[in-house]
């Protein structure tokens, strides 16, 4: 979570309009959004705050689709908390980003890890096996689980999580810790069950299940993304960013046939990306997935004086 500079914080309240009931306390821009573990940094930190664990980078990485599911039909989509923020008197959402990125290991698995990854900017794009949705909500009902649960681990978290974390409600993993906890929650994946949350959802301004980008992640305008004074949203609660994950296959969903001069006239770089980058090892075809997800939640809050 980042908070605003003081270019961002606005004046106290109790100095403005008068009937609101804030009393000392003023009004502060808070950005909250997506950090996780990044495998791929072999090892090197990743900023100079002392961690535990894997170093972490922007956005969530996405696992690779089940080794038994070899058809969409049978693959779970996975489940993310990407950004989220608790609130008891009220909060002014301001805007929203969506970040969601491709990529390939161009190591073809062997160690190590060298993921080349393409954003996705064209706000449509989806696989043909694989697909996005997006999920702004405010959430009322108590946390789920609120003991420790030995089974999580970094960015893995059983039920509800107020950081950012893949959600799972039962799962199994080759790669365990004697807790049973994975190692690395996106390697040795084999089963995965998410949990249902959707009936404690109350989507907010109509973005409770998006399929598209509509609030790029580099936007100029993010801070005012849901336009002039922003929403207001009264009384208490969580607001969330979800995404559900589809995860693609490149060995069943089919090899590339674009030729060269439909790509360089193709007004979608994702597709150049997945031509360049598939390719066959072994009579298996690899190429680009859902790589990294990530989302922000940009508000304006009250705090004390």
């Amino acid at each position: 979570m980042g908070t605003g500079d003081k270019k961002n914080e606005l004046p106290r309240a109790s100095d403005g309009p008068k009937g609101h009931g804030y009393g000392k306390s003023h009004r502060l821009r808070v950005e909250v959004s997506t950090t996780g573990i990044d495998e791929a940094l072999q090892g090197v930190s990743s900023d100079p705050f002392p961690t535990s664990g894997y170093s972490t980078s922007t956005g969530l990485r996405i696992p690779p689709v089940l080794a038994a599911n070899e058809t969409p039909a049978t693959q779970p989509r996975y489940l993310f908390t990407l950004a989220s923020l608790t609130f008891q008197d009220g909060i002014r959402l301001l805007g929203m980003r969506q970040g969601l990125t491709i990529g390939v290991d161009a190591n073809e698995g062997d160690a190590p890890e060298r993921p080349i990854e393409c954003w996705v900017t064209t706000p449509n794009f989806r696989f043909v096996d694989g697909n996005v949705s997006w999920h702004l909500v405010i959430e009322n009902q108590p946390q789920r689980s609120q003991a420790q649960v030995l089974t999580n681990a970094q960015n893995w978290v059983k039920l509800q999580s107020d950081n950012p974390a893949m959600l799972y409600q039962t799962f199994f993993n080759t790669n365990e810790t004697p807790t049973g906890a994975p190692v690395l929650y996106i390697d040795g994946l084999t089963a995965y069950t998410p949990p249902d949350l959707t009936t404690g959802w109350q989507p907010v301004a109509g973005c409770g299940n998006l399929h598209d980008i509509r609030f790029p992640w580099d936007s100029g305008h993010a801070w005012s993304s849901f336009g002039p004074g922003g929403i207001e949203i009264e009384g208490g609660g969580r607001l969330s960013l979800y995404a559900s994950v589809l995860q693609s296959n490149p060995a069943t969903r089919g090899t590339p046939t674009l030729t060269a001069s439909s790509l360089s006239s193709s007004a979608c770089p994702e597709e150049c990306f997945i031509q360049n980058f598939t390719s066959t090892v072994d009579e298996t075809t690899l190429g680009p997935v859902f790589w990294r997800i990530m989302g922000a939640l940009l508000v304006e809050k009250l705090v004390g004086a």
